[in-house]
């Protein structure tokens, strides 16, 4: 993550206080890390909180170090029709509890309405003294005669990016994947959804025999003393059964090399009202899942996303038949990417060091080799055009900039001459990874039987 630090002078400068959407961290101990949104800081004595908040979906975590410590988050709202005046601007506080060490909320108690209301009276005076940071989606990159215009331009982009990352979040989805209510838990009424590097769903865990439970549904610091950490409820991707329920023989393979029915079965299963809902939860989950990733390098979240991807690009039918989810998908996914490095040392290095030497990011490269195959063959199939494709291509072009990744096949040289150190020549040819851990194998019964 980018550091963010700022002078305490530079506070002098600022105009005059004008009540913005506002979170308080009174108490918060020195050299805390903290992180808000794609942004992490080491705190000062002099922190006290963040204005200027943007609308719309943030998340807020802390760390007791910059290294690999118990990370303590929560998402929050910030609703765009609130506090269009001084009255009803909202004012966010956190403060530090030194048993979990994470930040909890004041709740709306007689004890608690009072602090917060002394909290919220001196939101001036905290203001000029240099005690609130202004929001940041990025750090300026840069200082020069035309920096605060480029500021100005890059702080915009990335807000843009962040809603884009967070678009198909809702209260109902964290709710659903967190097990937290989204009833109003802090003074003013505000819900939070607390999430920790720890959490994890129940497929990723790990039992240890001899103890009670699993390591991660011990109490752990998740913003309440001796609250228990909350399982994750994500979508039910199972790579290994991806046909329905008595299916056998061709209906079985095919089901097994296209997922576009198992895909349709989480999608329906989650739909309320249509299946543009149960298509806006897979897109949230990814989004969260992502996210969780990044900033906590949450490993259940990793997994999850990992397992929706492969599940979304071993699709053929859907290429047509959801082209609008489909297109929504690579568009998330390429701001994704674009992310990616905001982690130290880069997602698909952690995603390596993670699952082994060499894993990384190579299981999203043979899925996108994959789905490239999978797509040209669809639309030579169906006429030849598609959004699908527009939006694949402009993925394409990244990854082979960014990460030098080609998807074409017919690109790579897979059949040749090599000539050895003692002049003989032989002949090679490049035998492909199989990209599907669960694409179904050719036996031949024969040979089975005689052995």
């Amino acid at each position: 993550m980018t550091e963010l630090t700022r002078s305490r002078n530079q506070a002098h400068h600022e105009p005059s206080p004008v009540p913005t959407p506002t979170l308080l961290t009174p108490h918060l101990p020195p050299k805390t890390l903290v992180g808000i949104d794609l942004i992490t800081f080491t705190s000062t004595p002099n922190f006290y909180g963040i204005r200027d908040i943007p609308a719309g979906w943030h998340f807020l975590y802390t760390g007791t170090t910059e290294g690999l410590s118990l990370r303590c988050g929560e998402w929050f709202f910030i609703d765009e029709s609130n506090g269009k005046d001084a009255v009803g601007q909202p004012v966010l506080i956190r403060r530090w509890n030194s048993v979990t060490e994470a930040l909890e909320p004041l709740l709306g108690t007689g004890e608690g309405y009072q602090e917060a209301m002394r909290y919220r009276a001196n939101l001036g005076a905290l203001w000029r003294g240099g005690g609130l940071f202004g929001y940041r989606s990025r750090v300026p990159a840069r200082r020069g005669p035309d920096a605060t215009q480029d500021d100005d331009e890059g702080e915009e982009e990335g807000k843009r990016e962040w809603r884009e990352l967070t678009d198909r979040l809702s209260a109902g989805l964290l709710s659903r994947i967190t097990g937290e209510e989204s009833g109003a838990v802090d003074w003013e009424g505000s819900a939070r959804w607390v999430v920790t590097s720890g959490s994890t769903a129940r497929r990723d865990d790990d039992d240890i025999p001899g103890l009670e439970g699993s390591i991660s549904n011990q109490f752990v610091g998740s913003g309440t003393a001796g609250e228990k950490e909350r399982e994750f409820s994500f979508l039910p991707v199972d790579l290994k059964m991806t046909w329905r329920e008595g299916a056998i023989g061709r209906e079985r393979t095919e089901a097994a090399r296209d997922r576009s029915w198992a895909l349709g079965e989480i999608i329906q299963r989650v739909s309320s009202h249509s299946e543009a809902d149960g298509e806006a939860q897979v897109l949230g989950e990814l989004q969260f899942t992502f996210l969780m990733g990044l900033t906590l390098m949450n490993f259940s979240c990793l997994q999850q996303w990992k397992r929706l991807l492969r599940l979304i690009l071993t699709c053929r039918r859907a290429i047509m038949e959801r082209a609008s989810f489909m297109v929504d998908v690579l568009q998330l996914l390429l701001q994704q990417l674009k992310r990616c490095d905001d982690v130290e040392g880069g997602l698909f290095d952690q995603l390596g060091a993670e699952e082994g030497a060499g894993e990384g990011g190579d299981f999203l490269r043979k899925l996108l080799k994959g789905f490239r195959k999978a797509l040209y063959e669809v639309l030579e199939d169906g006429g030849g055009s598609s959004p699908v494709k527009i939006e694949f291509e402009r993925l394409e072009t990244y990854v082979k900039c960014e990460y030098d990744w080609e998807l074409n096949r017919d690109a790579v040289l897979r059949k040749g001459m090599l000539q050895l150190e003692d002049g003989e020549e032989v002949e090679m040819e490049m035998i492909e990874d199989e990209e599907d851990d669960y694409a179904p194998v050719v036996v031949d019964l024969e040979t089975i039987q005689e052995g």
